[in-house]
């Protein structure tokens, strides 16, 4: 019966052994089977120094009642030997550990409802050899997975596997990429070779849930040590050998974890080419590619439901919206589409990070997709291309976007009715809304998510004055408009450098601009990013200024030079007291957090929320002062002002003789960070204002010389 649904071909004439387990990956399985004996060896020597700690409890524990019989040697012997039971009981409860993935964001599909893809998935498996999967499942993400409920009992029997698609996934690929990401999550369960990979993978979940899910131990202790004081005292001494054990054991987890790591990144290269196997080279580096970009979409729309979430609106279907964003995307950055789908390739992303850092992370699971790509390509293996969407492989796909979008807001709780926005009102809000946040194009970026450096008015002013004009294009040149995103990255790259000094970050070596350096050298990068950036910063100041004096010639020709250095004035002005309430915002929760993070005396606390106190003065008269201004004010909603207003004229009671009233922190914090964002929404207010007064300027002064030239 032939296919009713399109279906990429399998390259022909392939050798096999493109899927045979490489070189390296031999090698980390022998580092790993090593690292876990090592593991087990330790384990081994704990559990018999932990069972010769509980005959010795037990055998004390009945000396002692046999001894001097009486209910407090009883209950001490009962004590003694219920400490030696639950140290074995440690070492032994990840036996009995079942890691059970949540469902609740899924849709379980059938095969009845969607026959083709169920279809499309089988011939998958066939090609790939791996087994059809238990279950089907639909989430909501730009992403695909295969998962099962493990348990110590998956190191020796065979679990079966189930699949989750992610619909955000479905709505950015074309159907041989789809083939393509879903044979890549077959690859990991290979029978060809894969075994020994999934056995480390099970160990590895057994031992890191042995170290780190403790909760059901320790309520367990505390139950046991709730029943009687005697207990309690046994009960404290069980959780120090249990820390001791945790110490030794996540010593040698290090061992284990360290290499699986390196084994894991082997493990995507294995799925990488039984992928390109079954589908050819190139469409799984395309989506891989183009995943990134949906992802980054499909994260902005969450963002911007959230924002709207208090005027009660929500998404009729989010998958239109999304490609919308795609769309939008494409527009952005001048990045092209064929086929409904953005062509995103490595180039898109390296205009994005252009960090002259390179540190390889030791501890990442997957490699960099980067380097997928280039092992990927050098498989060099044909590739027949499907264009249509994947969404053609399931039926009544405008429902399934539906249903997915209302399980997503299934546990939204709105103050009223919400309001679905259609695709044509989400994108008519999004313009309104972006207009309002955005600066006008011919800035080229330059005034974007920065403060603009503060100079002497009056002396810039003067000295406009004395200046020849100069075009706005030679000043506004693309050179001179990259540098604030110049100095973003010098910022972010200094950073890094300084926690690499400071041993952050567990390497031993790394690349700066293309050569590499040793960690013992990061102080010798890090002084020369310093002067960098200084020099930047200055040249960046000295551009603030230079653009001032060119629009205050402007404004001059027009009478308006009062409007304008008012306009720099009030900014000025505002980012300071910013800057001043962002200062204090962040002394106050030092103080919070030195308070709720060591142990203090009543006496001690009541101190140190004096100096709260004092510090939060300046903060409530600042507010009084600005809730009387409507430039302020007109930033904020009913229930914002409120909560401001309430912190503002109120003075409250943080510690009693009872301890804190964490309703009273709770608004206090709560006030602050409210208070912080809306003094910044201001300054971005005023900053907005002011570029469009020198738009206007330069507007006019365009209208006047094309009059003149008429004339």
């Amino acid at each position: 019966m032939q296919d009713t649904f399109p279906y990429p071909p399998m390259p022909q004439g392939v050798d096999e052994r493109v899927i045979a387990p490489s070189p390296a990956f031999k090698r980390e399985v022998v580092k790993v089977a090593g690292a876990i004996a090592f593991f087990m060896v330790v384990y081994v020597a704990l559990m018999a120094a932990a069972m010769a700690l509980a005959v010795l409890c037990g055998f004390g524990g009945y000396a002692l009642v046999t001894l001097k019989p009486s209910f407090i040697t009883f209950m001490l012997g009962l004590g003694l030997a219920g400490l030696g039971v639950m140290v074995i009981y440690f070492l032994l409860k990840f036996i009995f550990k079942r890691s059970k993935t949540d469902r609740s964001g899924m849709i379980e599909v059938q095969e009845a409802d969607q026959p083709e893809l169920f279809a499309f998935i089988r011939k998958i498996t066939q090609e790939t050899q791996t087994p059809f999967p238990k279950r089907i499942y639909l989430s909501p993400d730009v992403n695909a997975s295969v998962f099962y409920d493990s348990s110590f009992w998956s190191m020796l029997l065979p679990v079966k596997k189930n699949l989750v698609i992610g619909l955000g996934l479905v709505n950015c690929v074309n159907v041989t990429e789809f083939k393509a990401i879903l044979a890549h999550e077959f690859g990991h369960f290979s029978q060809r070779s894969m075994k020994l990979g999934s056995y480390v993978y099970h160990v590895n979940q057994a031992i890191h849930n042995m170290l780190y899910d403790n909760q059901g131990y320790g309520k367990a202790l505390e139950k046991w040590a709730n029943i009687s004081g005697y207990f309690a005292l046994f009960a404290g001494l069980t959780a120090r050998i249990v820390q001791a054990i945790q110490w030794v054991l996540k010593k040698a987890y290090v061992v284990v974890n360290k290499p699986y790591m390196s084994l894991s990144r082997q493990m995507e290269f294995h799925a990488d080419s039984v992928s390109a196997y079954v589908t050819g080279s190139v469409p799984l580096v395309t989506s891989l590619r183009r995943i990134e970009a949906a992802g980054l979409c499909y994260s902005r729309l969450f963002n911007h439901y959230n924002a709207w979430f208090s005027e009660n609106l929500k998404a009729d279907n989010m998958y239109p919206q999304h490609r919308e964003l795609m769309h939008r995307f494409s527009s952005d950055f001048n990045i092209p589409m064929a086929h409904g789908l953005l062509q995103v390739n490595a180039e898109t992303f390296a205009m994005f990070n252009q960090s002259r850092l390179v540190i390889k992370d030791q501890w990442a699971s997957h490699p960099s997709t980067d380097d997928r790509e280039a092992h990927l390509l050098s498989l060099n293996i044909p590739t027949v291309l499907v264009h249509d969407s994947a969404w053609v492989l399931f039926r009544n796909g405008e429902q399934v976007q539906q249903h997915m979008t209302q399980k997503v807001y299934e546990n939204a709780e709105f103050a009223e009715a919400p309001q679905d926005l259609t695709l044509a009102q989400f994108s008519e809000k999004l313009t309104a809304e972006i207009s309002g946040r955005s600066f006008d194009k011919a800035y080229k970026g330059y005034y974007d998510n920065r403060v603009i450096t503060a100079f002497d008015l009056q002396e810039a002013s003067s000295e406009a004055a004395l200046l020849p004009s100069r075009p706005f294009e030679e000043l506004f040149a693309d050179v001179n408009c990259k540098l604030p995103e110049k100095v973003s990255r010098m910022e972010d790259d200094l950073q890094t450098v300084q926690q690499i000094v400071q041993g952050a970050h567990d390497i031993k070596s790394f690349d700066f601009d293309g050569e590499k350096y040793s960690v013992k050298e990061a102080a010798t990068v890090q002084q020369q990013l310093e002067k960098e950036l200084q020099e930047a910063q200055e040249q960046l100041a000295f551009h603030d200024k230079e653009y001032f004096k060119l629009f205050y010639q402007k404004a001059r020709e027009q009478g308006a030079e009062y409007a304008l250095v008012q306009a720099y004035q009030a900014l000025f002005d505002a980012t300071a007291a910013a800057e001043a309430a962002t200062s204090l915002y962040h002394q106050i929760f030092d103080t919070l957090n030195f308070i709720f993070n060591n142990d203090m005396t009543l006496e001690g606390a009541q101190t140190v929320m004096k100096e709260l106190e004092t510090r939060e003065e300046p903060i409530r008269l600042r507010l009084q002062q600005l809730l009387q201004e409507e430039t302020y004010t007109s930033c904020l909603t009913a229930g914002e002002k409120s909560k401001l207003e309430k912190i503002a004229h109120q003075r409250r009671v943080y510690l009693t003789e009872y301890g804190f009233d964490n309703t009273s922190v709770g608004e206090l914090t709560e006030a602050l960070h409210l208070f912080v964002q809306t003094v910044w929404e201001r300054c971005f207010q005023l900053k907005k204002q002011m570029l469009d007064l020198q738009v206007t300027l330069l507007q006019s002064q365009k209208e006047v010389l094309l009059t003149e030239a008429e004339a």
